[in-house]
């Protein structure tokens, strides 16, 4: 897409607030920061990736990429994306659904993104700017896009594109292969395994070994197991409301242990498995995540299920109240 002239590129972007400056480019232009901060984070739907400048013919290739980063699944049917450049509005069909830690790709054509800080808004329903992005600048006709690193989190870098998958880390599967079961007729849905020897966690039963993708509260989150997905809530917590004060730091607290690092989760023999949701004790990179977040009280201990589940009699259960 046809862009301003070098100097007023560099203006842009000297207005337009970037972080740094990562070099020059063959052609001796400037070229855009890896680094950018978007203005605000939030716990809804986010703009998470943006190919501005694509490879080939612009009119075709132009995209905008969605995340849901909570728990449950997002209506965006009633949403629009908005240009800042030349302001062009463009409506997300009806009926559109996100999923809980899924992506929705827009496809734009027509040339409607500007190569040179454009900035992109998300409206919600009810004409609320829901998400913007900062301003951005893509000069190459390649395949590298501006997105959000981690997914759903406040730092932009300009990198290879992720269309429609997670931005980072890289999702790599359970390191250990699945096991004997002891007999069991069923290994609901193949991720689930026995841990493995090369585990540095103990498990005591039935597991499941992937990558932390999504935290969606401080005792739930998603992690990937090969193609597979799993929902994961920890037993005999409970963690405080979105209005509490504790709950940002609980948050931060497991997203720091568990994004993108390995995970393992020991099942609650006592909790039914329902497909891909699972319930159970959670390893973080070995850190035994239902005990710190208990034991630095940044969640509550749920009494209700000490009469049930099988790690109560567990010390980290009992000093807290089981």
């Amino acid at each position: 897409m046809a862009t301003t002239s070098k100097s007023g590129l560099f203006v842009g972007l000297l207005l337009a607030g970037l972080v740094a400056v990562s070099g020059v480019g063959s052609m001796g232009l400037v070229v855009a920061s890896v680094y950018a901060q978007s203005p605000t984070t939030t716990t809804s739907v986010v703009i998470n990736e943006v190919e501005l400048n694509p490879k080939g013919n612009d009119s075709k290739g132009e995209w905008v990429e969605l995340y849901n980063p909570t728990s449950s699944a997002v209506s965006i049917g009633n949403f629009k994306v908005k240009t800042s450049f030349k302001p062009v509005t463009i409506s997300i069909p009806a009926g559109t659904t996100i999923g809980a830690g899924n992506f929705y790709v827009l496809a734009i054509s027509g040339e409607k993104l500007y190569n040179s800080a454009e900035s992109i808004s998300l409206i919600d329903g009810s004409g609320r700017v829901a998400d913007k992005t900062p301003s951005l600048v893509d000069r190459n006709d390649d395949s590298q896009t501006w997105q959000r690193v981690p997914d759903g989190g406040s730092e932009w870098k300009f990198k290879e594109q992720t269309k429609g998958a997670f931005n980072s880390p890289a999702i790599k599967p359970a390191s250990s292969s699945q096991a004997s079961d002891g007999g069991s007729s069923s290994n609901n849905g193949g991720g689930q395994q026995q841990a493995s020897a090369s585990s540095s966690a103990k498990c005591s039963g039935r597991c499941v070994e992937g990558i932390g993708v999504t935290i969606a509260d401080p005792d739930t989150l998603y992690i990937q197991v090969g193609k597979e997905r799993y929902k994961v809530d920890l037993s005999l917590t409970k963690a405080p409301a979105r209005s509490d004060k504790n709950y940002d730091k609980a948050v931060s607290y497991t997203r720091n242990l568990c994004f993108g690092s390995s995970v393992l989760v020991d099942q609650d023999d006592s909790k039914k498995v329902n497909g891909k949701n699972l319930v159970g004790e959670v390893y973080c990179s070995s850190h035994n995540l239902n005990q710190e977040l208990l034991d630095s009280k940044l969640v509550q201990l749920d009494k209700k299920q000490c009469s049930t589940s099988e790690f109560s009699s567990k010390d980290w259960a009992r000093r807290n109240g089981c």
